[in-house]
């Protein structure tokens, strides 16, 4: 007769703990130890093991009572938000931007500094030391830091060996190692687009498929397709920031003409007029005519680029990246150009605006933890 496979045995009992785990953590309910194992479709004895691992770790808490119609009050699961969390970090060619999430995807800090980027030792020993005070500021504990995510404006490969094609930071190629070798967590490098699609994407309920926009100094995208990012063979898909919208137009920072990114990143409102993106919303707010004719410029161009997308991909397109937080108030703007210029969008509405802002890059390279944790525990 042959011996069971322990190794199984063990696989079994992860399974199960990971199923509790992830139906405490997605429930929109109160769930007493009853309701779980008829959810579940497990034994009380099996349930009550499982829980008692969770509770181990800490990741489970049953302090809180139900009501109760007589007899002994049942106790209220539920899974603990600051048993772990995890870090991100925006890199930009002028500033990092970090922010603390606990494992319920809530903001425990965040912060934006003054950093140039440049590849360089400094650099790197700089982007530690600035990470080790934002966690001493926020007095995290560091024994629950699930790992550091980092965010950068290029294409980093499978392997997070290296970063190409990262125009803004003037930079082709970018050695992974030589940004993160100075910080002594879990790293990992994702492109910035792509971190903040995932953020967005995340939890967001009745959307499986959808392609995100981030308008910022640089312009770039994201493809999700069942909730997963669509990457590409070469990790580049989503490069939407540098689809052709005038051949032949403004040189963009690529190295081609007429892009995307030459006509809607948001140095065309602040970096190109020497002010800020604050400073010229109020001035438009004002009804200044030269501020409304160049707004409605960006918002022809803009209108373009979304049309294109939605040709190519049919789904619910997101608008992140800096400008979203302007957008809000001028949203009724570009929603009446496509209502104009599109049936499709008349009949089906497929715009709008990201739920973080500019904080969704820093929010969806701090996720991938999260979601790496709760996937595997």
């Amino acid at each position: 007769m042959s011996k069971p496979n322990p190794h199984s045995t063990v696989e079994l009992r992860k399974m199960n703990r990971n199923r509790v785990f992830r139906a405490l953590y997605h429930t929109t309910q109160p769930l007493t130890k009853q309701d779980l194992a008829y959810q579940l479709s497990m034994s009380l004895p099996t349930l009550t093991q499982n829980l008692s691992e969770l509770m181990a770790m800490g990741l489970v808490d049953n302090s809180e009572t139900a009501g109760s119609s007589g007899g002994r009050k049942p106790r209220i699961l539920s899974v603990v938000p600051g048993a772990r969390w995890a870090l991100g970090v925006e890199i930009s060619s002028r500033h990092i931007r970090l922010v603390a999430l606990d494992l319920q995807v809530r903001e425990l800090g965040f912060r934006a500094f003054d950093l140039p980027f440049h590849a360089g030792e400094e650099y790197a020993v700089r982007l530690a030391q600035t990470v080790e005070c934002f966690i001493d500021e926020l007095a995290l504990d560091r024994e629950k830091l699930l790992g550091v995510g980092v965010s950068i404006p290029g294409i980093v490969d499978a392997a997070q060996q290296s970063v190409t094609t990262a125009p803004t930071l003037g930079v082709n190629r970018l050695d992974v190692r030589a940004i993160a070798q100075h910080i002594p967590y879990p790293v990992c490098l994702v492109n910035d687009a792509n971190a903040g699609g995932f953020a967005e994407c995340w939890g967001r309920s009745g959307v499986q498929d959808m392609a995100y926009l981030s308008l910022s100094r640089g312009v770039g995208g994201a493809i999700f397709t069942s909730g997963t990012a669509y990457l590409g063979a070469s990790g580049r898909s989503g490069e939407f920031g540098h689809m052709c919208i005038h051949p032949g137009g403004v040189p963009c920072s690529c190295g081609r003409k007429g892009c995307l990114e030459a006509y809607c990143s948001t140095a065309r409102l602040s970096d190109d007029m020497g002010i800020t993106l604050e400073d010229f919303f109020q001035t438009l707010s004002q009804g200044d005519d030269a501020f409304a004719a160049l707004w409605a410029q960006y918002l022809d161009d803009l209108s373009v680029g979304i049309l294109n997308i939605h040709a190519a991909l049919d789904c619910q397109i997101v608008l992140g990246g800096k400008l979203s937080r302007f957008m809000e108030e001028k949203f009724d703007d570009i929603d009446g150009r496509l209502r104009r210029l599109d049936p499709a969008y008349q009949e089906a509405p497929y715009l709008s605006i990201c739920r973080y802002y500019d904080h969704s890059n820093g929010i969806g390279a701090a996720l991938y933890f999260v979601d790496q944790f709760i996937r595997e525990i």
